[in-house]
């Protein structure tokens, strides 16, 4: 392996939060001119590049009625009903597909050569769902589940079109979860999208069901969401003893007949769903001293002798592997479900010491992401190998057709692409979007943002996602609507609700 690649700058974008109340009183002609703010920051490096010094920009936006200029305009036509003029330093516009139901400005700095950026805000909030705070989020079609504090595990149907569109059987559902009576630490949709895996520090992990006709014995009004009902979710599998400690996360393999754990015990687990049985156990890291933070299972996706990606159908040895994120700084692979370390033919980025709390894989399982408490995010690229013990090249699938699979040798190559940090507000959460083009990050900093990734090793904000009055932010996920034809991000916050941009 190369040289790991450098820093990478990349900007930061901050509005005044309440900008939409802003918009809200000038529309309903509350006043008719208002002045908000736009902060821009970028790092620099000094010449002798050992240094890096950090430059702002803090710029006012007038906000004006056109009323009086355009009084026989619609009262949908933003752009034409309330102009934005930037000064000082800051340059701003209604993005083209703005509108009320959801504002997005392109904002440009000159002086710290931020080139035109997005900045939007959620076209839909979910106020205070968890009422002590959102801890993880997970998103599959339609549903939404959220883990908080005490044990609370919730999904909810979001809607993908307005509340006066929906018809008598489109109103809104709200499952709740029981069992659980400690903190949540990870939530995830099975496959299916019907089947959600949860683990929490009480020392379980559970797997909760919504595939059912609602009974009227388990619904009850939501009395913070009166529109919603609530019903509770069967909870057909408990995944308990032995595990000693609390359950930072857990991870499913295929369609869901295994799934992994890893414990505060320094555990890794791998569990027969069906059973309810442990079939394979080890330490959790190669590092005695290393504590895992993080978890993500992958499919392993090898090469053809012509470097082509075999598809799962002709890979009839498909397998899973784990990523682990340490707290050391450092990564670590594990294979799945024999939990034996993986062999690596280079060595692994991210020895920064700065603990990795949070990793993702892209859908192709050819890249990960991750990052640092410090604020560092991270790229890679995986490359399988396999080989026969006899022969000198790892790349082919095979060297005679006596081998088998449990003769071959499999090597993993891990290449850094790129690393930036924008702040130094720890990573809580990371995305790949559907099509692996753009990565969405969400730290303690409430600043979550989606970046480009289409040239990888040159990541570029596309879309600063406001909101947030620097409140942390949980979790980040994207998902697409087929009924409404569109994808949405999501985040999470630790204020309990949940914001929604339609793209």
């Amino acid at each position: 392996m190369g040289s790991e690649p450098g820093l990478t700058d990349i900007p930061v974008i901050t509005i005044q939060h309440d900008f939409p109340e802003v918009i809200s009183d000038i529309k309903n002609e509350v006043c008719l001119a208002e002045d908000i703010w736009i902060s821009c920051y970028r790092s620099s490096s000094s010449s002798s590049n050992t240094t890096e010094t950090r430059r702002s920009v803090h710029g006012k936006v007038r906000v004006s009625s056109n009323v009086l200029d355009h009084p026989q305009q619609t009262q949908n036509n933003l752009n034409d009903l309330i102009s934005l003029e930037g000064r000082d330093g800051v340059e701003c516009r209604w993005a083209d597909d703005a509108s009320f139901s959801q504002l997005a400005l392109i904002v440009t700095c000159e002086p710290l050569s931020i080139p035109p950026t997005t900045v939007s805000f959620p076209s839909q909030t979910l106020a205070r769902i968890q009422p002590n705070g959102i801890e993880c989020m997970d998103v599959a079609g339609e549903w939404l589940v959220t883990g908080g504090k005490n044990g609370q595990v919730r999904v909810d149907r979001w809607a993908t079109q307005p509340a006066d569109t929906l018809g008598h059987h489109d109103e809104l559902l709200c499952w709740i979860g029981k069992g659980h009576v400690s903190d949540l630490t990870s939530c995830q949709f099975f496959p299916s999208g019907k089947v959600i895996l949860t683990t929490s520090i009480d020392m379980s992990a559970r797997i909760y069901s919504i595939d059912r006709v609602p009974s009227d014995d388990h619904e009850e009004e939501d009395s913070r969401t009166p529109t919603r009902k609530r019903m509770t979710m069967l909870n057909p599998r408990t995944f308990g003893p032995p595990h000693g400690r609390g359950v930072i996360g857990a991870g499913i393999m295929g369609k869901g007949r295994e799934i992994v754990t890893g414990c505060r015990d320094g555990k890794l687990r791998v569990w027969n769903v069906g059973e309810s049985k442990v079939v394979a156990e080890a330490e959790m890291s190669s590092s005695s001293s290393a504590e895992v933070l993080a978890l993500e299972v992958g499919e392993k996706r090898f090469l053809d002798r012509t470097g082509e990606v075999l598809t799962p159908e002709a890979d009839h040895n498909r397998a899973f592997f784990l990523l682990l994120g340490l707290s050391s700084g450092a990564l670590d692979f594990v294979d799945l479900p024999s939990l034996k370390p993986i062999k690596l033919r280079t060595p692994l980025p991210g020895q920064s010491g700065a603990p990795i709390d949070v990793v993702a894989m892209s859908g192709a399982m050819d890249m990960i992401a991750y990052g640092t408490r410090t604020g560092t995010v991270a790229l890679a690229t995986l490359v399988w190998h396999r080989s026969s013990p006899s022969s000198p090249s790892c790349c082919s699938t095979t060297s005679s057709s006596s081998e088998t699979a449990e003769d071959e040798i499999e090597s993993l190559s891990v290449i850094p692409i790129a690393i930036w940090q924008r702040t130094s507000a720890g990573i809580n959460s990371l995305a790949f979007s559907q099509d692996d083009q753009t990565l969405l990050v969400a730290g303690h900093d409430g600043l979550p943002y989606r970046v480009s990734i289409v040239d990888a090793a040159r990541p570029k904000v596309l879309q600063e996602l406001a909101g947030y009055n620097c409140d942390p932010v949980a979790a980040i996920r994207a998902s697409f609507s087929a009924s409404a034809s569109h994808h949405s991000v999501f985040t999470a916050g630790k204020d309990g609700s949940i914001k929604i941009w339609n793209l």
